[in-house]
């Protein structure tokens, strides 16, 4: 009896949300741990073509070679030390900037009297949804000079002043073009916080004689800076594992960072070294997550934020309210749609740099693969190109196929982790679900080439199949979806679950017929964002790609590489067009809300 009775409570404590617990923190331990244990020995370890360059060694032999050759030899300032100072200025100004960005914009939206403030802030968003990468090749499509870009930008045709190469590519324009890309998820950050003050704390300040500037210097920007900071180190982590826009403006001049410098290691079978460059990647973002979440602990102490607010904070711009609005507009406007326009523009020129009229054409779009006319690729216009099309098709499936497998999981770990909240598995899932978040994309990309580039026991090698693009993206993203899956079920009470419990409905019933219905609307915003996030995915997938299978986002890689900026740009039109029609589509449909789903 005493057997049966232990049985009988352990059946009790196995219940679906510690089985689900279970297996979600199985299969993270083994896509996100695993593989650093695994780069960590390959850094130790001779590999077949650097056998002949560490002498008396063979292939699988241990070594410190790498390690020395990182660190302490000669090679150690262009292999390591220049990349990572380039990176750390990179990402630091770049977050001080669209910091600076955003913040003024979330005041301007939540604290002033600016007009039209649903459509700038729907403008607003449009940056983030576009590829990071987009605003580099429209700053190259307008600033490029015949120095390095081989032909003149529309700023040298309507000027006749050539660009200097510091400011065509490099350090500034990289910068410049990723802070108008991440301005948005400070806008967003901000806008949440300032909204959320309780009136009431500036209304009692007034009343008591405190001026504007009082209130705002000793209640409004003391409960907003753990929010400033935190919006910082996010951004900052961003930056630090973007590859498409160092990679397209810093190429050409030989600019490189951690990210383009460890693409450059692992296409050059220098796998040990690039190894080691992850992993200091991957440091540094789990330093930084270190340092938010003592931010977010600190920030739990502002309990003077409520849900009340009110408009009597308001701040009147009076005479400068027409201009100021003219401004922001103009702002948003040359940032979301000029670089489109431009972008498109290129994709019609015959000959890269000529801007007249005689040398439109749309040959680049529908012509035939000829070596005779314009550039002479031999490559058939994009919407002819069976290639292309290929790879375009490939991006909209990983993008439908990553969002419902994230979606899934995030409703699942949500569901799990709002249940059994107060336990260690809970507050364990949640983080593990969290970590790929601020682990720097390109080298989250190398953990999945370390863990799946050969064999290993009963999994098979999946380089190189579309099921690999599928699993890395989906894990890379899932950080949104479980946590608008936690954001939904906290929203959630338990009652109505343990009521059909007693009326015998099982758990998949639960979850068809109450959870499910009840969470839809947050279940397909958070599909929304890991779409998006797959089809304009470069940083993440230019490891993991190979010839058999291209999307559509790499591809515009090796056009670039091979300067057909014709075909880069018209190819970018259709990834850009067909990411805003589905973002348009579900906000119609699903009433999906975007700036949820990066913190806004």
């Amino acid at each position: 009896m005493n057997i049966k009775a232990q049985l009988g409570r352990v059946r009790m404590r196995i219940t679906p949300q510690v089985v689900i617990a279970a297996i979600f923190l199985i299969l993270l331990s083994y896509m996100v741990l695993v593989p650093i244990i695994i780069m960590i020995k390959e850094t130790f370890t001779v590999h077949p073509m650097e056998q002949f360059q560490i002498p008396g060694t063979k292939a699988g032999d241990l070594t410190l070679n790498h390690w020395w050759k990182i660190f302490t030899s000669e090679l150690s300032p262009n292999l390591f030390y220049k990349p990572l100072l380039n990176t750390l200025i990179v990402s630091t100004c770049l977050a001080l900037l669209s910091l600076a960005i955003g913040g003024i914009l979330a005041w301007l939206v939540v604290r002033t009297d600016l007009p039209f403030k649903k459509f700038i802030s729907n403008m607003a968003m449009i940056p983030y949804i576009m590829p990071s990468w987009a605003m580099s090749l429209a700053w190259i499509t307008l600033f490029k000079n015949p120095r390095v870009g081989g032909s003149q930008g529309l700023f040298q045709f309507i000027t006749g002043l050539e660009t200097p190469n510091w400011f065509a590519y490099g350090m500034f324009p990289i910068i410049i073009t990723l802070s108008i890309h991440y301005f948005p998820f400070g806008f967003t950050m901000i806008a949440g916080a300032l909204k959320n003050i309780d009136s009431q704390l500036e209304e009692s300040a007034e009343l008591l004689g405190a001026s504007r500037g009082q209130v705002l210097k000793k209640i409004v920007f003391p409960l907003v800076t753990p929010v400033i900071f935190s919006t910082f180190l996010l951004t900052f982590s961003r930056g630090l594992g973007t590859f498409g826009t160092p990679s397209f403006l810093g190429g050409p001049v030989r600019f490189y960072v951690l990210s383009t410098m460890l693409r450059a290691n692992l296409v050059g079978q220098r796998t040990g070294l690039g190894y080691i460059i992850a992993l200091v990647m991957i440091f540094i973002g789990v330093l930084i997550l270190y340092m938010d979440y003592k931010l977010v602990s600190v920030r739990k102490s502002f309990v003077t934020i409520s849900g009340k607010s009110g408009k009597s904070g308001l701040t009147r711009l009076g005479r400068a309210r027409k201009p100021i609005t003219v401004v922001v507009i103009g702002f948003l406007l040359m940032v979301t749609a000029v670089p489109f326009f431009l972008l498109a523009i290129e994709s019609f020129m015959l000959i890269p740099g000529n801007y007249s009229f005689s040398n439109f054409t749309l040959h680049y779009w529908i012509g035939e693969a000829t070596t005779k006319i314009g550039l002479g690729t031999g490559e058939a216009g994009v919407l002819r190109n069976t290639n292309i099309m290929r790879a375009l098709w490939n991006s909209i499936r990983l993008g439908f196929s990553c969002a419902i497998v994230a979606g899934a999981s995030g409703v699942l770990i949500g569901y799990t982790v709002v249940r059994l909240r107060g336990r260690k598995v809970a507050q364990l899932l949640d983080q593990m679900a969290f970590l790929p978040y601020l682990m720097p994309s390109i080298a989250f990309g190398s953990i999945f080439l370390a863990l799946f580039a050969t064999q290993r026991g009963p999994i098979p090698s999946l380089y190189g199949s579309f099921a690999l693009l599928v699993l890395a993206c989906s894990v890379k993203y899932l950080p949104y979806a479980s946590r608008s899956g936690i954001a939904a079920m906290l929203q959630i009470g338990p009652e109505l679950e343990e009521a059909a419990l007693l009326q015998g409905a099982n758990w998949w019933t639960r979850m068809r017929r109450i959870i499910f219905p009840l969470q839809k609307s947050s279940f397909f915003s958070g599909l929304l964002l890991p779409f998006i996030s797959a089809m304009r995915e470069l940083s993440l997938v230019v490891l993991l790609v190979t010839p058999g299978i291209q999307l559509a986002t790499t591809i515009t890689l090796n056009f670039t590489d091979r300067g057909w900026y014709p075909y880069t740009n018209a190819v970018m039109v259709l990834i850009v067009f067909a990411i805003l029609f589905s973002t348009f589509i579900s906000r119609k449909l699903m009433k999906t809300d975007l700036a949820k789903g990066i913190g806004g």
